[in-house]
C-alpha cells in the first residue's frame, strides 16, 4: 500500500487512526477535499458589517466594514449563536485543533502565564500580578499543546496520506513546533508578538495572507487535497491599520444607532475608533483575497471555508464593543464568546441563517464529515458535526460528544474585572458560576441576550440541575478548581480585584 512508509514513520498516536481510515475505503465518493480555516482575533459579535443574527438590529457594526464577510454570508451560512471555545486566545486555538473543551485540555489561559524551569513567564507581569496573592489559589493552564493530542491536521494525514497541511500567522499555542502537529508549512512558533510592527503591514496581515494564498497556488499545481489556516494576527491590540486605509474612515459620521426589535432598547455606540475600523478593513481584505485565489485555481466549488474568531471584542480598554452583549474578552458573558462564524462550501445554500448553537470545537468533526473520513475520530471529542445543519437550510441539531456547551476560564485579569469562572448553555439556558464568590446566574438568552436578568430565584430546578451538570463534567475531564487562599493578603496585592457585579433589577 502506498501509504505504508509514512505510517511507520507516524508518531504512535496516528497509526491506529491511519490504519482504520484506510481499512474502510478513505473519502466517500465526492467528497470534497480542501479545507481553508480563516481565524481573526478578538473579533467579536459585532465586529462585522453582517447582521448576525436576523431578529437583532443591532448585531452589527455601525462603522467597520467587511465586503469580503458579506460575500461570505451571501455564498454560505450566517450561524447567529456561534461560540468560541474560550474567552481567550491560547485555550480556544488547541480546542480548535483537537475538537475537546479548553477544560479537557487544561488549557485554562493563555501559555504565556506558566513560569518556565527557572520561574519565568513568558509575560511576567500576567503570573506575578494575576496568579501571585489572589483570593484564591489558581491552578496554571497547560504550557504547551500536548504532543500526544490529535489535530486537524494530524487527522487529515492519516484519512489520506496526500494532505498537504499548512498554517500561517498566529500559533500561540506553545513550544511544539507546528509540524510536530502535522502541518507542512507553517511560520513557527508564533504569539502575539509579530503583530506589532510598523508600517506598511502593521498587523501582518498581507504577509499572512501572501502565504495562504502561495500555498493555496501550490496545491492546485501540485492537484493535492489540503487544509490550510490562516490565523490572523487582527483584531488584536494594539490597534494599527495602513494609513491608507485608516484614511478612508476619517471624518465619517457614524448614524444613529437602530431602535426597535426585540433587542431594539440596547445601542451600539461606541464603535467610533477609525484606526480600528482600518484594521478590520485590512483583514476583511485579506480574507477577500483567500476567496478570489480559490476562484482564480477553480477551487471555489470544492472548498469549504470556514471563518470564525478566536474569542469576543476587547472592550475593557476599550477599543471596541460587543454590545449588546455583555462584556468581553476574558468574560464568559456573551460578548467574550459569541463570535462571529461563517461557512461556505459544496451542498450549503448562499444567503441562509442558522441560529443552532454551533461552537469551535465542532469544527473537527465536521471536517472529518467533509471529507468522507469513515475511520473513528480520538477518543473524548467533545464536539460535533454541523454538516447536517450545513445541507439543510441551518435547521435539524449537532450530535456532540458533551452536549450542554461547557466554558472554563481559570485566571484572574485585574484590569478586565475578571476572576475564575465557567459557563454552560443547554438550550435556550445558561449558567454562569463565578468560583471566587460561588454565585451563579442563570439566563434565557432567547428572553435575554444581554444578560441582565438573573433568573435563578424564578427558575431554581433549571439553575440546580445546570449547576450540578456544570461541576459533573468539570470534574469528569479532571479540571482542578481554584482553591480558597488562606495567605491572600489584601494590603500587599498589586492592584486591587474589582470584581464586577452587573447591577440588579
Amino acid at each position: 500500500m502506498q501509504g505504508l512508509p509514512l505510517a511507520e514513520a507516524m508518531p504512535r498516536k496516528l497509526r491506529s487512526l491511519f490504519a482504520a481510515a484506510f481499512l474502510v475505503g478513505g473519502a466517500l465518493p465526492g467528497a470534497a477535499q480542501n479545507i481553508v480555516l480563516i481565524l481573526s482575533d478578538d473579533q467579536g459579535w459585532t465586529g462585522t458589517s453582517v447582521q448576525m443574527d436576523a431578529r437583532v438590529r443591532n448585531s452589527v457594526s455601525d462603522l467597520y466594514r467587511t465586503p469580503s464577510l458579506e460575500r461570505l454570508a451571501a455564498e454560505g451560512m450566517t450561524f447567529s449563536n456561534a461560540y468560541s471555545p474560550a474567552p481567550n486566545c491560547s485555550p480556544t486555538r488547541m480546542s480548535i485543533q483537537t475538537g475537546k473543551t479548553a477544560a479537557r485540555l487544561g488549557a485554562t489561559d493563555i501559555i504565556d502565564v506558566v513560569p518556565d524551569e527557572e520561574g519565568r513567564a513568558g509575560i511576567q507581569f500576567f503570573y506575578d500580578a494575576m496568579y501571585v496573592n489572589k483570593p484564591m489559589n489558581v491552578p496554571l493552564p497547560i504550557s504547551d499543546l500536548a504532543e500526544e493530542e490529535v489535530t486537524i491536521a494530524e487527522f487529515l494525514k492519516a484519512h489520506d496520506p496526500d494532505y498537504a497541511t499548512g498554517h500561517f500567522g498566529k500559533w500561540h499555542m506553545g513550544g511544539e513546533n507546528p509540524e510536530l502537529h502535522g502541518y507542512d508549512a507553517h511560520n513557527g512558533i508564533t504569539t502575539n508578538a509579530p503583530g506589532d510592527q510598523g508600517l506598511p503591514d502593521p498587523k501582518r496581515t498581507d504577509e499572512v495572507t501572501d502565504e495562504t494564498v502561495r500555498f493555496i497556488a501550490e496545491q492546485a499545481a501540485a492537484g493535492k487535497p489540503f487544509f490550510v489556516q490562516a490565523s490572523y494576527y487582527a483584531v488584536h491590540t494594539p490597534v494599527l491599520a495602513k494609513a491608507e486605509t485608516v484614511q478612508d474612515f476619517n471624518g465619517l459620521i457614524v448614524p444613529e444607532p437602530p431602535t426597535g426589535g426585540p433587542f431594539g432598547r440596547f445601542v451600539n455606540l461606541v464603535h467610533t475608533n477609525t484606526v480600528y475600523a482600518g484594521m478590520t478593513a485590512d483583514l476583511d481584505a485579506g480574507a477577500g483575497r483567500i476567496l478570489d485565489a480559490l476562484d482564480e485555481h477553480g477551487l471555489a466549488d470544492s472548498t469549504y471555508v470556514i471563518y470564525t474568531s478566536d474569542n469576543g471584542g476587547e472592550s475593557d480598554l476599550p477599543v471596541t464593543s460587543n454590545v449588546p452583549l455583555a462584556w468581553g474578552k476574558t468574560h464568559v458573558w456573551e460578548g467574550g464568546i459569541r463570535v462571529p462564524l461563517f461557512i461556505r462550501g459544496p451542498g450549503i445554500d448562499g444567503g441562509t441563517r442558522s441560529d443552532v448553537p454551533a461552537i469551535g470545537y465542532d469544527f473537527f468533526a465536521t471536517i472529518a464529515d467533509w471529507v468522507g473520513a469513515s475511520g473513528p475520530l480520538p477518543e473524548n471529542q467533545d464536539g460535533g458535526s454541523l454538516h447536517g445543519v450545513l445541507t439543510n437550510g441551518g435547521e435539524g441539531a449537532v450530535e456532540r460528544g458533551t452536549e450542554p456547551l461547557v466554558w472554563y476560564y481559570g485566571a484572574y485579569r485585574n484590569m478586565k474585572q475578571v476572576a475564575p469562572q465557567t459557563a454552560i448553555r443547554r438550550g435556550n439556558h445558561k449558567l454562569i458560576w463565578e468560583l471566587d464568590s460561588g454565585r451563579t446566574y442563570l439566563y434565557d438568552l432567547d428572553l435575554d441576550l444581554s444578560e441582565t436578568t438573573d433568573l435563578s430565584a424564578f427558575r431554581p430546578e433549571v439553575a440546580a440541575s445546570l449547576h450540578e451538570e456544570l461541576k459533573a463534567y468539570l470534574a469528569a475531564v479532571g479540571t482542578t478548581l481554584p482553591t480558597h487562599n488562606p495567605d491572600y493578603d489584601p494590603a500587599a496585592a498589586q492592584a486591587g480585584i474589582n470584581i464586577r457585579r452587573i447591577p440588579r433589577k
